[in-house]
This record gives structure tokens, C-alpha cells and sequence, in this order.
């Protein structure tokens, strides 16, 4: 029987591998065609962990995706400072992830329409969007602004 903090990892490992792909190889393509080629990185870090990592996973590194796998392997021994901060972050990818994909969706006929030479990644296709914000959509702009991705473009 899995336990909710081993479920809560393994989502959280799922999530850091999760492929929601946004940056392609070619131009020219719709952009649901352009999301098959590639990868949006969203990430969350864990907070309060740091003495359990010290103690239960030494030498996996700061950044490393086993740390997840290891401190599931001693759930019972975690602080509820770790536990917190695993499902703090667990919480933020998936904001993350239904912030992308609500961004998409509402943006897949604009960015056909005024960025299909643009290749995706670096934040050129957001970019390509603002500069035609005068031709894009009141529900794109609205998407993006929800999300805040509209105030991180130049």
C-alpha cells in the first residue's frame, strides 16, 4: 500500500519529467505542431528539507531528481517542515502546468496567425505575441496576463 507523502513524491518526480512541449525545431508549423518537437521547463523548489537531505540522502546534490526518490524511502522519518515543502511544491508544478496550459490554449490561434516564422523557446514566441498585441486576441492577452507571463516580456 502506497502512502500519500510516496504518492506526493512520485508526482512530483512525474512532473519534473513531464514533457510540455513548446520549443520547436522548425518554423513555419502550427504551434500544436510545433509543441510536439520539445520541452517547457516549470520549476519548484523544496523548501525545508535541507537537514533531512543532509541526513537521509547525502551526495545526490542541491538540484538533483533522486533527492525526491531517496527522502520517499524514509517518509517516516521526514520533518513536517519537508513534508510541507514537498507538497508546497508539488502544488506550484501544478500551477505551473495549468498555467502553460491555459496560456496555449488561448493563444494557439494567435500565435498561427502573427508567429508562425517564430520558432519557439527563449521567450521569442511571448515576444512575437506582445509586439502584435494591437492584432492578438483580448482572450490571449487576458491568458497571459492571469498567468503572469505577460509582465516578464521586455
Amino acid at each position: 500500500m502506497t502512502s500519500r507523502f510516496t504518492n506526493i513524491c512520485i508526482l512530483l518526480v512525474s512532473t519534473l519529467c513531464l514533457s510540455l512541449t513548446a520549443m520547436a525545431q522548425e518554423t513555419g508549423k502550427p504551434l500544436a505542431e510545433k509543441m510536439k518537437q520539445g520541452t517547457i521547463t516549470i520549476n519548484a523548489s523544496v523548501k525545508g528539507c535541507g537537514e533531512d537531505v543532509k541526513q537521509h540522502c547525502p551526495g545526490l546534490g542541491k538540484n538533483s531528481g533522486k533527492i525526491f526518490m531517496c527522502l520517499s524511502a524514509y517518509e517516516a522519518q521526514l520533518t513536517p517542515q519537508c513534508k510541507q515543502g514537498i507538497l508546497e511544491a508539488t502544488l506550484a508544478m501544478k500551477t505551473g502546468i495549468a498555467a502553460v496550459e491555459y496560456s496555449i490554449s488561448a493563444c494557439e490561434a494567435d500565435a498561427d496567425k502573427h508567429c508562425l516564422d517564430v520558432q519557439p523557446g527563449e521567450g521569442r514566441l511571448l515576444t512575437c505575441i506582445k509586439a502584435n498585441e494591437s492584432q492578438v486576441s483580448q482572450q490571449c492577452i487576458t491568458a497571459l496576463k492571469d498567468t503572469g507571463l505577460w509582465e516578464r516580456l521586455p
